[in-house]
């Protein structure tokens, strides 16, 4: 979920944190959620399970009140700190190339490899500006949090899948197309792999040459198995969108 980079806080909770606790909010303060305040002009002071913690604002406007308590997240860096009260709420890296999601306490950086980077919409709203990550492309091993999200790899040779929380290989696309998207939907070329390459349900029972295109292959309960060597002379052939081996001398 992307949310907002610059965070507003009610006047109302600001004005009763006052009456509370009848000093001023200071780090280690117990307060309420919601809760917050500027500490400096690049620091706020917020709400994290019923505590105040420092935060930094590192964008160009900073800290600053208007309508409540706002958060300038533009610059902000992975490690610095969230409240945990604000899982989920998220900003782009500076250079555009991550976004940063307020994880337990802390900005994590998840990358945002696709050609449009992180990039937050404008005009802002009321609540800031949304942050938007391109996850077309993806490297194995990448932080993801949308279960199921799929991807190309750098290299278009893989297509990729978020499990467990990390961009896994789904499937190897050894076809000539490879792992491409287009108008935002991916496509892997299975034309071509090797034994015990996992294969989609809807190929079941289905061939593709194989990677050396010394024989065919046949998905079989999730995975791809050498069904056929072709003959001496002979190489497996996609070209015609029909899988066979044909003579190499023709």
């Amino acid at each position: 979920m992307s949310t907002s980079p610059v965070w507003p806080r009610s006047a109302w909770l600001l004005l009763a944190a006052s009456f509370t606790f009848g000093c001023k909010p200071e780090v280690g303060s117990r307060c309420e959620v919601g809760e917050s305040r500027c500490l400096d002009e690049k620091t706020q002071l917020i709400c994290s399970e019923g505590r105040m913690i420092a935060a930094p604002c590192r964008g160009e406007k900073g800290c600053w009140v208007e309508e409540g308590v706002r958060c300038d997240l533009r610059g902000n860096q992975a490690g610095d700190a969230c409240s945990r009260d604000e899982q989920g709420a998220s900003t782009c890296s500076a250079d555009g190339r991550a976004q940063l999601v307020c994880f337990e306490g802390a900005f994590v950086a998840e990358p945002c490899r696709g050609p449009a980077g992180c990039t937050l919409e404008e005009p802002c709203g009321p609540g800031g500006c949304a942050a938007r990550c391109d996850r077309a492309v993806a490297q194995a091993g990448d932080r993801c949090r949308d279960t199921g999200l799929k991807a190309c790899n750098l290299a278009g040779t893989q297509l990729l899948s978020c499990q467990d929380g990390q961009m896994k290989v789904e499937l190897h696309c050894r076809g000539s197309k490879g792992c491409s998207t287009s108008g935002g939907q991916l496509s892997c070329d299975l034309a071509r792999a090797a034994a015990d390459d996992p294969c989609p349900k809807d190929m079941e029972g289905k061939h593709a040459c194989s990677a050396d295109q010394l024989g065919i292959v046949t998905c079989r309960a999730a995975r791809f198995a050498l069904s056929e060597s072709c003959a001496k002379g002979e190489l497996c052939d996609d070209s015609d969108g029909k899988i066979r081996c044909a003579r190499t001398d023709k």
